[in-house]
């Protein structure tokens, strides 16, 4: 079947190595199949050469639109990464880094684990053996001293 096939996509293509591309992902659909035939296996397999093609003139219709959209745009609404803002994003962690090793250990895993791995402070009031008031206070503890460091670079 395969210079059927190729036959197939060439006339409607005119790009041989794209109806290279389209006969192999005929025999990966028809591989994936498992052996199971339809009652008249070429027209099955035609039928998907043809929903095959169609599916890549709608992909290539989609890029082109953007393609074409980008090259009106430039930005397509993409928000660019400019040095100032960079190095203030860096500076902002690296502050939240060293405010949170400064935290005693079991305040700084509490707070982790309550903003970063959004652990219920349930969950974390049992694992401590602590009650969730006290968990409570450990975040309050951790979030106060990360509000007067960023006052203080301010």
């Amino acid at each position: 079947m395969r210079p059927a096939l190729m036959a197939f996509f060439l006339r409607r293509l005119h790009d041989r190595t794209l109806a290279e591309d389209l006969v192999q992902d005929m025999f990966v659909r028809i591989a994936d199949m498992g052996g199971r035939t339809a009652g008249n296996p070429e027209g099955y397999i035609f039928q998907a050469a043809a929903n095959l093609l169609r599916d890549h003139v709608r992909r290539e219709a989609t890029r082109s639109r953007y393609v074409q959209a980008w090259m009106e745009d430039g930005t397509l609404g993409i928000d660019t990464f400019d040095a100032e803002r960079l190095l203030a994003a860096r500076q902002s962690v690296s502050c939240v880094a060293s405010t949170l090793g400064t935290l005693p250990d079991r305040t700084r895993q509490i707070f982790i684990l309550y903003r970063l791995e959004a652990m219920p402070r349930k969950v974390i009031a049992a694992a401590f053996g602590i009650s969730v008031s006290a968990v409570e206070k450990h975040i309050a503890k951790a979030m106060q001293a990360l509000l007067a460091n960023i006052e203080d670079i301010r």
